[in-house]
Order: structure tokens, then sequence, then C-alpha cells
């Protein structure tokens, strides 16, 4: 008995390690990918731009300084822990 329940606890043990890996890179992923919508709104910008539609034209930097700000409150809150 002795043994069994050693084994569960280790395989416990050895999930939450394995979970706890999973979701530091879930945190990195986050921030890549605030950072890759804000790039693309930049990008929007341009083509909207070059188009000429003026209203587009201010929406485009507001959504990418946005995803910016959840770019860097991630980033903050994440290596506090």
């Amino acid at each position: 008995v002795y043994q069994v329940n050693w084994l569960r606890t280790k395989a416990l043990c050895t999930r939450w390690n394995e979970e706890v890996i999973l979701i530091k890179h879930e945190m990195k992923w986050s921030i890549n990918f605030f950072n890759h919508k804000a790039k693309e709104w930049l990008g929007h910008m341009a083509n909207i731009t070059s188009a000429g539609l003026t209203r587009h034209t201010c929406y485009a930097p507001r959504q990418s300084h946005i995803y910016h700000q959840l770019a860097a409150h991630a980033e903050d809150s994440f290596w506090k822990l």
C-alpha cells in the first residue's frame, strides 16, 4: 500500500511540474501574440493610409497601441511571478 501511494504522489508531482513548464510557455506565447497583433495593426495602418481611408487610419494605431499595452501588462504581470 505504501509503494502505491508513493507512486501516485510521484505521478502527481510530475504532472504538476509539467503543468508549470506549460504555463511558462503559455505566458511567453501570450506576450508574443500581443506583439504580433500590434505589428499586424501597424501593417493595416500602412495599407489603409495608402487607400486614403481616414477613419480607418485613426482606428489602426489605436488598436496597435492597445495590443502593445496588453503585451507590456502581461510581461510585467508574468515576470513578477
